[in-house]
């Protein structure tokens, strides 16, 4: 009996602790976003972004939104340069993207990564796996790579999509990588608090088993041709490439997904064809 109590006890006093920790660490975040909020926007930050073109076409409201969330991404993430040096630039530029993701989210929402490491080029990391019992090593070449909570990136690419200003996005991608991991899973279904699972994956299972079909008996066509094959490799890179369309080719993708774009407009509560219409 006694065994039992103090049992109860010691988990009650481990909730005790828990709460604690959580009631600081909300508290803290509360004084950051008012010490950043009352903080003006630097200049030299606006100059860089009047570069992104989905920056352009905001309205003066989200604007004033995401100049929170970059200066709160830029205060609490760290950035680490990998034979390079990590200038405003670099940082701004990621931080836009990161945060214009989660433009529809509450402050603090989803935001699970700490640290950001950026190459200036492609990066090398070798991969193990196992096929009946023997283990086999690859060396692969990577503009992005992100797991728990870190982002790796290749600064040359981001430069490269910028300049392309078409529909791909390797920030995107990774971010949208971190969001699908939040439940510990790359699976390509992220936490969908106000979503459907069920619906979910109806929608995004039958357009990716149809589009691995067609590419696999050659049949290419205008949808392929909008995402790519490397979306079709598996679940996760097919949610993070549909996440790359959503944010930059919206229209388009719009057009030729439009169930997925519905899915993805109230998983990030942004209708982003309506947002960059201009």
């Amino acid at each position: 009996m006694n065994y039992y109590l103090l049992l109860i006890q010691f988990l009650f006093s481990l909730l005790g602790i828990f709460l604690f920790w959580q009631g600081i660490g909300y508290f803290r975040r509360m004084w950051q976003y008012k010490k950043l909020k009352s903080m003006p926007f630097p200049k030299s930050y606006e100059e860089i972004l009047h570069n992104m073109h989905q920056y352009k076409v905001l309205s003066p409201l989200y604007k004033e939104k995401l100049h929170l969330l970059i200066l709160i991404f830029i205060d609490s993430k760290e950035f680490v340069g990998a034979k390079m040096h990590i200038n405003d630039e670099i940082k701004v530029i990621i931080a836009f993207y990161a945060c214009l993701m989660r433009l529809g989210f509450d402050l603090g929402e989803k935001d699970d990564v700490s640290t950001v490491i950026v190459y200036p080029k492609h990066f090398i990391v070798n991969e193990t796996h196992s096929s009946g019992g023997i283990n086999h090593t690859e060396r692969s070449i990577l503009e992005g790579q992100s797991a728990n909570g870190t982002v790796v990136i290749s600064w040359q690419d981001i430069k490269y999509n910028i300049a392309q200003q078409q529909k791909d996005n390797v920030i995107i991608h990774e971010f949208a990588h971190e969001l699908d991991f939040e439940d510990g899973f790359a699976d390509g279904t992220p936490v969908l608090e106000g979503s459907s699972y069920r619906k979910w994956s109806e929608v995004f299972s039958k357009a990716y088993h149809t589009l691995h079909e067609q590419s696999k008996k050659g049949k290419n066509s205008d949808r392929v041709a909008l995402l790519g094959t490397y979306a079709l490799k598996n679940e996760a890179e097919f949610f993070a490439v549909c996440s790359e369309r959503f944010f930059e080719a919206p229209k388009a993708f719009k057009a030729y997904f439009p169930d997925i774009y519905q899915e993805l407009q109230r998983f990030y509560r942004l209708d982003t064809e309506a947002l960059f219409k201009d």
